[in-house]
This record gives C-alpha cells, structure tokens and sequence, in this order.
C-alpha cells in the first residue's frame, strides 16, 4: 500500500453525526437504515466531538431489562434512565488526525479493536468516522 494520510480517504463517514439531545428511539432507526454505523458521533453546536455511542451501548440501554443484575449498580442505572445520547456517552475515545499517516492510524484500530475512529481536523472540529470498511475499500483499489 503506497503511503497515504487520512485526508486521502476523503470523504469520511457522517451518517451518525448527532447532537446530545436526540432520542433513543431516533438512534435506533439511524442504525437500522445504516447497519454499517458502528458507532454515532455526538458533536456540540460547534462541531466539536463530545463522545461517542456504540450500537452495543445503545442496545443494552434499549434492552437494559435483559442486563445481568451483577452487573455494577452505576451502569445498571445509566443505561435503565438514558433517554439520549449524551446518557449514554462513551467520553475516553481515540481520534485521528486528518494528516495522520494511513499506517498509524491503521496500527491504532488493530491494537485497540476499532470498528471506525473518528478524525478530527486540525482545529479539533469533527470531520466524521474512518470505517474499516472504507480501509478495506481503499485496500482493494490500491491491489487492482
């Protein structure tokens, strides 16, 4: 693979680009028409990334009647009283750059087992989610 930056693979994902205060329920029909959406991306009015919530989370805050009661009290009682997005915020996330080199970025999602990172510009303003899907793509053009 020839060496290339994120900025390469412009443009990126924005489908679950949302705000704090969207519902659950809205959350749940923007994963099912894109089921390719691993995870939503909760920006300020300023664009700037708050968080994000996986569809697994969004998932057990759904279904949370079904979560193990050994589970620890305090994640019991956030996903049982989420109504938003900001409920359910993951806050501890990584990001990339748009001029970060394609490799590093690549060896980040691997170690940490990403589904997508989101990549941010340089004025720290979300540009929207890098899919493996989008790596895999870029891959098999660069093999052909």
């Amino acid at each position: 693979m020839k060496k290339q930056l994120i900025k390469d693979l412009y443009p990126y994902n924005t489908i679950g680009n949302v705000s704090g205060t969207i519902t659950i329920r809205k959350m749940a029909k923007l994963v099912v028409k894109h089921p390719e959406t691993h995870y939503l991306c909760v920006v300020d009015d300023s664009d700037n990334l708050l968080g994000l919530v996986s569809r697994k989370r969004l998932f057990q805050a759904i279904f949370s009647h079904h979560v193990s009661a050994s589970s620890k009290v305090t994640e019991l009682y956030s996903l049982l009283t989420s109504e938003h997005a900001e409920d359910l915020l993951i806050k501890h996330f990584i990001t990339c750059n748009e001029s970060d080199p394609l490799e590093k970025v690549i060896n980040l999602m691997v170690k940490h087992q990403l589904d997508a990172i989101p990549v941010v510009n340089k004025a720290g303003k979300l540009e929207g989610l890098l899919t493996i899907e989008q790596l895999l793509s870029n891959w098999l053009e660069a093999e052909d």
